[in-house]
């Protein structure tokens, strides 16, 4: 077919992607510092696609400061679906005045945003999953695996999504896919590396599990795992001695089998919806009123197609219309354009005091485009495109927006050595190691070298 005769696919706009790459464009000609070796000298600043003042205006969060006993404290440690060095995949983590956490989703590269914030892996111990695709859930092996020789010395706790019951087309099979399973795998896969460490005391001398716990699960290689409906609406946890609830509720992602969060504590809210597409469940969730609804939301699908499938909107058509298809058709399995984040705003009875837009690659041309579609629909409500480091502290009164103010050079928090650890597994930290292996003798490095 030549290209004359092709039909115009929705959404396949090129004048679309011009107005968005024009500003990059302007600067590219004006050799702001893009060099053959790409974004790399100080006036790449000056790219809009190379920053993101949005977030270097917030004022600035130190990690360690005092939450207030009646506050909750949200901080983003990653929020775009492909990982890079600004920002990790998708992770948030909840903290509340009366010292409880929550984890929501730990993707790829998360684990230095919580250390750079000097959160611990013993605080990431009840994990919730929107659903388990890699973006969303591979940190959590180093979350579990290292939890025991860092300071977690108890089961690590994971809610998500039961088995899809989605059959095989080829094979009609209904595979295992649910949450526990998941965990039940990921436990198997990690047997080399839990044995190596358990020299190292991996539980308690007493540990008394929560009432929501299985009370026989005392070991910190304990990967607990519960399954929530993705078809329904559920309480999936409640603690009445801290007065907190978590719901799940249905999210429409890809496949059957994901779900959205809302959390209630103190008269304070947040609704995490994960992936999703546009949907009724996320609308009758936050009516009731939230303070804060934090909601994925994903750049045109030509934005996608040039800058993630590396097309060229100005080379071979053919080639730009099969990027921008193939984008086209990861939005409509899975995704809310940012554009339809503020419809749904739009149609909430009480919006809420902050709307967030996460899953987003955050740069000053994207945010702008998006508060652009967002404002359309939404002209009023407080609204904010989140980035890896963003903080928010929520309380009755006001929602304060911070930015983390941390070293690139951060080691892990310190252990915290407080409760009696149980006995280790393996006697000695050489107890598995071949005996008969060739090791030099430290005492050959730890002398006097000989004098030349």
């Amino acid at each position: 077919m030549e290209k004359d005769e092709k039909k115009e696919r929705p959404g396949m706009s090129r004048r679309d992607a011009f107005k968005l790459t024009g500003l990059a464009a302007g600067a590219l000609a004006l050799g702001t510092g893009v060099t053959d070796e790409g974004c790399t000298g100080p006036l790449s600043k000056l790219l809009p696609s190379q920053r993101n003042l949005h977030y270097e205006s917030l004022p600035p969060f130190h990690p360690g400061e005092k939450l207030d006993e009646n506050d909750m404290r949200i901080t983003f440690l990653g929020t775009t679906p492909l990982p890079r060095i600004t920002q990790a995949c998708n992770s948030v983590f909840v903290e509340l005045g009366n010292g409880e956490s929550f984890v929501f989703d730990c993707g790829t590269g998360v684990v230095p945003k919580y250390y750079a914030m000097n959160i611990g892996l013993r605080k990431m111990d009840k994990i919730f999953l929107t659903h388990l695709h890699g973006d969303h859930v591979s940190d959590l092996i180093f979350i579990y695996g290292f939890g025991p020789s860092d300071d977690r010395r108890t089961p690590l706790y994971v809610w998500g999504p039961e088995k899809s019951g989605v059959p095989d087309p080829i094979t009609s099979e209904v595979y295992e896919d649910g949450t526990i399973v998941f965990c039940e795998n990921v436990e198997k896969m990690m047997r080399w590396h839990n044995e190596s460490q358990s020299f190292l005391a991996s539980s308690l001398e007493t540990y008394d599990p929560p009432s929501w716990a299985p009370q026989d699960k005392k070991d910190a290689y304990d990967l607990v795992a519960f399954e929530v409906p993705w078809k329904e609406r559920k309480v999936c946890y409640q603690d009445p001695d801290k007065g907190v609830t978590i719901t799940s509720f249905p999210a429409v992602h890809c496949r059957q089998g994901s779900v959205s969060y809302k959390l209630e504590w103190n008269g304070l809210s947040m609704i995490f919806t994960g992936d999703t597409k546009p949907n009724y469940y996320v609308i009758d969730e936050a009516n009731a009123g939230v303070d804060v609804l934090i909601h994925e939301m994903v750049v045109p699908v030509n934005v996608w197609a040039e800058r993630a499938g590396g097309a060229d909107p100005h080379g071979d058509q053919d080639d730009w219309d099969m990027a921008q298809h193939a984008a086209q058709e990861v939005q409509d399995s899975s995704h809310t354009p940012q554009r339809a984040y503020g419809y749904i705003l739009s149609q909430l009875e009480n919006p809420p005091k902050l709307a967030v837009g996460t899953h987003f690659q955050a740069e000053d041309d994207t945010i702008n485009a998006a508060m652009r579609d967002i404002r359309d629909w939404y002209p009023h409500g407080d609204f904010i495109v989140a980035t890896d480091l963003m903080v928010l502290n929520v309380s009755k009164n006001r929602i304060e927006k911070r930015r983390g103010v941390v070293s690139e050079y951060t080691w892990q928090p310190p252990t915290i050595f407080d409760r009696q650890p149980g006995k280790a597994k393996y006697s000695s930290p050489t107890a598995q190691l071949d005996p008969t292996a060739r090791l030099i003798d430290p005492a050959l490095w730890e002398g006097d070298p000989p004098k030349a």
